[in-house]
């Protein structure tokens, strides 16, 4: 039995620029396609508080524990990944891989860590505790293209 879920909060349909532009596609600013979604991979304790902040702005989020990490980034409409460390570092090579934004929310910033997000096509990194309005704030700025994709990182 898998441990992936989806929610919604409801059939929403909005310009998103972002992921065209994520994997290289070019549409008018009047064109639109189905809602990108967050994809959250963490322990289930931590996924659940991150899907509700996230949901109660908006947003459509995935959750999987790690041992699905497979399954979960074979989904096409994922628009940004968060995840931990050091609790995630196994699955970072397949996250990698699938060249989606990610979001990582640290324990602390190390020289692991910083090579790490240097092997990210785009990397956010944010170091815990979290400020829960900054994060909400840094994934709806993100999630409504008002942030410009750049290769690397940025420690927030």
């Amino acid at each position: 039995m898998s441990n992936f879920k989806e929610s919604s909060s409801g059939d929403h349909i909005r310009c998103s620029l972002v992921r065209a532009i994520h994997v290289g596609i070019k549409i008018a600013k009047n064109q639109y396609m189905p809602e990108t979604k967050i994809l959250i991979l963490d322990e289930q304790g931590f996924s659940r508080i991150c899907s509700a902040l996230l949901r109660n702005d908006g947003h459509v989020v995935r959750s999987a524990e790690i041992t699905d990490v497979g399954k979960a980034l074979d989904y096409h409409d994922i628009g940004l990944i968060v995840t931990s460390y050091p609790d995630c570092t196994s699955i970072f090579n397949k996250i990698r891989k699938s060249n989606i934004p990610v979001l990582i929310l640290a324990d602390n910033v190390d020289e692991n860590l910083i090579k790490m997000l240097n092997n990210f096509i785009c990397s956010f990194c944010m170091v815990k505790p979290l400020d829960y309005a900054k994060f909400k704030s840094l994934v709806k700025d993100f999630m409504s293209s008002r942030f410009m994709m750049t290769e690397g990182y940025t420690v927030v």
